[in-house]
């Protein structure tokens, strides 16, 4: 006789049919009603790599808190790819700094979820360096960009420092 299976991986199974029921059910709309243009729609398969990575979060819990960073930014980029194409790419010259800021967020998220010191220094690295180019593309002189990476540059010293130590 099969074991039963525990509630998490029951939920995740749930869920998983869910979201193919749904998109399912999207498509079917579509050949009647015709909103669903592949040109506009195409980020959307970004987000298919993420469902099966946030299912094994769900189900791993802290665990598997490392699957943040590529969820958060598979997300993000669906998001941005999104708006480029809503947009006819007419951003995209002077948007490029979001691909340094998805990895920050990346980190950002996993130092919420976990309190790892250690992925505060890329996320800080990542996030300063997008705001000090988006700074310097738009001719503004935004001193947040220069202080997260101040701040990323003060979080390796002390890291370097706590490591000598022993702690």
């Amino acid at each position: 006789m099969a074991e039963p299976k525990d509630l998490r991986s029951l939920a995740a199974e749930l869920t998983g049919g869910i979201v193919l029921a749904l998109l399912g059910v999207l498509f079917l709309l579509n050949n009647f009603y015709h909103f669903l243009h592949a040109e506009r729609i195409w980020p959307l398969f970004l987000l298919i790599p993420a469902v099966p990575l946030a299912i094994h979060w769900a189900e791993k819990g802290r665990e598997a808190a490392g699957a943040v960073i590529p969820i958060t930014i598979l997300v993000f980029y669906c998001a941005y790819f999104l708006w480029l194409t809503h947009t006819h790419w007419v951003g995209a010259g002077t948007t490029w700094p979001n691909y340094l800021i998805g990895p920050g967020l990346g980190f950002l998220l996993l130092f919420i979820i976990e309190r790892k010191n250690g992925v505060l220094v890329p996320a800080f690295v990542l996030l300063g360096l997008g705001a000090v180019f988006y700074s310097a593309i738009y001719d503004n002189s935004l001193p947040l960009g220069s202080f997260l990476v101040l701040a990323g540059a003060v979080l390796v010293m002390v890291a370097i420092k706590r490591g000598s130590r022993g702690l």
